[in-house]
């Protein structure tokens, strides 16, 4: 999901030249070229993030709701991570600038996510990074829809939960 992002900074840095010459000479507005390439990688996106190949595999709950909850939210994960490097590409103009950028970015997603530091870890400094991230938040919802199934309410024998 992320790191298909990566591959988004050499696509759109090969294709600026085009759009900066389009834009220059008023033959289209910017949202004529992006809204269209956003809308034409949608379908792109459901195709990578075949959830269905993994979710029970990996023993998650069975309920078909779950699922289809699951794959909107990596859905939406993989939308936010290409807009996220469409823009450093937009921003830093060079492949090189842009990967550095880019490695710096998904570096910060990751460690602010709370899936490698835990909110605990995070320094107080640096927590508005931690709210800030998109990736803690689908994280958040993966984790809040698979624990809220039926399969984690059972009860143990000695009554404790």
């Amino acid at each position: 999901m992320m790191f298909n992002g990566m591959a988004e900074i050499a696509l759109k840095i090969y294709k600026l030249p085009v759009f900066y010459k389009q834009r220059d000479l008023l033959f289209f507005p910017t949202r004529a070229y992006a809204i269209p390439s956003w809308i034409l990688k949608i379908p792109a996106i459901f195709v990578e993030d075949g959830v269905f190949l993994t979710y029970y595999v990996i023993g998650f709950d069975p309920e078909p709701v779950r699922l289809f909850k699951h794959f909107l939210l990596l859905i939406l994960v993989s939308l936010m991570a290409s807009g996220l490097f469409r823009f450093i590409a937009a921003a830093r103009r060079t492949m090189g600038v842009a990967n550095t950028f880019g490695m710096f970015a998904l570096l910060s997603q990751f460690a602010l996510s709370g899936f490698v530091l835990s909110r605990d870890d995070v320094k107080k400094w640096w927590m508005c990074g931690y709210w800030s991230s998109p990736l803690m938040y689908s994280l958040n919802s993966i984790l809040v829809n698979e624990f809220d199934g039926k399969k984690w309410k059972q009860i143990s024998p000695n009554g404790s939960h």
